[in-house]
């Protein structure tokens, strides 16, 4: 258990620090999911390939899934619709 002070820090024990070697000065990302404070080390090159696997994708959308146009009681969605849906189309 760690104990928020005054000016919202913790010390990370030295157990953690040291089994994921994390040493002063290393970035963390923290983030909130849900009701729980996530925090982790900055990975540059994770979010670089984040970034490639976004615009890979919508560059060569999978095609399988997808139709050019919707046809009436056809089971598949649009290709616009689903990139949209995917967040890769506004």
């Amino acid at each position: 258990m760690v104990i928020l002070d005054r000016s919202g820090r913790i010390l990370l024990p030295k157990e953690i620090r040291d089994k994921l070697g994390l040493r002063e000065g290393t970035p963390l990302e923290v983030t909130v999911r849900g009701s729980e404070i996530v925090i982790r080390p900055y990975d540059k090159s994770l979010e670089e390939r984040v970034e490639e696997a976004v615009k890979f994708l919508s560059e060569n959308a999978p095609r399988a899934f997808v139709t050019q146009e919707e046809e009436e009681g056809d089971k598949w969605f649009s290709r616009e619709y689903c990139l949209r849906k995917i967040g890769l189309k506004e």
